[in-house]
């Protein structure tokens, strides 16, 4: 697919997202929640193609209406999702099916975060301002300023303790989570996307146009251009958590590369917008939408295919799992599902009405 063509369906899903809105209706009583089951002490063997499918429920997914289908995080306790609207972040109890917080914003919503503690919530209104939200009770805890134009990224350092803001100014600025700046990379043009490193050291940006780029953060100087030809609104970049890969989901299709020297581990194109490493770095996920979003889950360096999920219709255009990487929770805009990971149990779908 062509980086035009992409562009174009990029913008008819963000559109998609604005205009799913939920309507109240009454919920099926829940079981309870399942307990997570350990995963596997070992990379599985298996054949380089999508041959062990293991998506197909076995029983009949709990459904879920929250006010909207953007899922940004998973809280502490793998037991609640954190969903960002429109002008409202909310906070959805898996356990007992309900509503846990709800957090109003007094503009539109442009990025979101949750803190790894999963105490505080930060977003970016749509005046180019940043808010740290308290959780417990939605109180504004500092309010930033500084960017020029949308920014189209937030993410927390991994230890809490640092806020990443990238913008279509062209910076990816960096503050303390008191709300006090801290650095201001010129990484120009536009960010799309930025991921950060488990050990917090380096940075990898993705620009609207050009290669994604490595920054090491101690001194806040570029390392590398690794490759690719820019991102869109839904682009990410993601370490595996030992450091040793960095992926990406660009406009042109998803990349992967090893750090310690540079090299690009996909020779063939994957039209996808979503991919990320789950937490114990065992997998790295994927969806493929040639394939009916398929949903791939790898092996870190992405050679071999370990389970493939399948049945969610649409293009799927995010991945999160949950800190523990039991779960595994896919969107596509229209749609919410949530599999456990060591079965591909089908758990949960939310939608706008059950």
């Amino acid at each position: 697919m062509s980086k035009i063509l992409t562009l174009i369906f990029g913008v008819v899903v963000v559109l998609s997202i604005a205009s799913c809105q939920a309507d109240e209706v009454a919920l099926p009583i829940p079981t309870p929640m399942p307990e997570p089951t350990s995963l596997p002490t070992s990379t599985p063997k298996a054949d380089p193609s999508p041959t062990n499918i293991i998506g197909t429920p076995t029983a009949e997914p709990l459904c879920f209406a929250p006010v909207d289908l953007n899922p940004i995080a998973f809280t502490p306790d793998n037991a609640m999702l954190v969903i960002k609207g429109s002008t409202e972040v909310q906070i959805f109890n898996l356990k007992t099916m309900k509503e846990e917080k709800f957090l109003q914003a007094s503009q539109n919503i442009m990025a979101a975060a949750f803190a790894p503690d999963g105490q505080t919530l930060a977003w970016a209104l749509e005046d180019y301002t940043i808010q740290l939200v308290q959780v417990s009770d939605g109180k504004i805890l500092n309010s930033m300023t500084g960017h020029t134009n949308m920014i189209t990224k937030l993410l927390f350092s991994p230890g809490g303790d640092k806020l990443f803001s990238a913008s279509a100014d062209g910076h990816v600025k960096i503050w303390s989570t008191e709300g006090e700046p801290l650095d201001d990379l010129i990484v120009g043009p536009e960010v799309e996307g930025i991921g950060i490193s488990a050990d917090g050291t380096q940075l990898a940006t993705v620009p609207f146009d050009g290669p994604v780029e490595l920054w090491g953060l101690s001194e806040n100087k570029k390392i590398k251009a690794l490759g690719g030809t820019g991102g869109f609104v839904t682009s990410d970049a993601v370490f595996s958590p030992d450091g040793k890969y960095l992926a990406a989901d660009l406009a042109s299709g998803l990349f992967l590369w090893r750090l310690s020297d540079g090299k690009s581990l996909w020779d063939d194109l994957k039209n996808s917008m979503a991919i990320t490493y789950s937490p114990d770095g065992r997998f790295l996920a994927y969806a493929l939408i040639a394939d009916d979003s398929q949903i791939i889950l790898a092996s870190p360096d992405g050679a071999q295919i370990i389970h493939t999920l399948e049945g969610m219709q649409g293009s799927v255009w995010g991945l999160i799992f949950s800190p523990d990487g039991s779960l595994l929770a896919a969107t596509n805009g229209n749609e919410i599902w949530i599999w456990q990971v060591v079965d591909g149990k089908l758990l949960y779908i939310g939608k706008s009405a059950c």
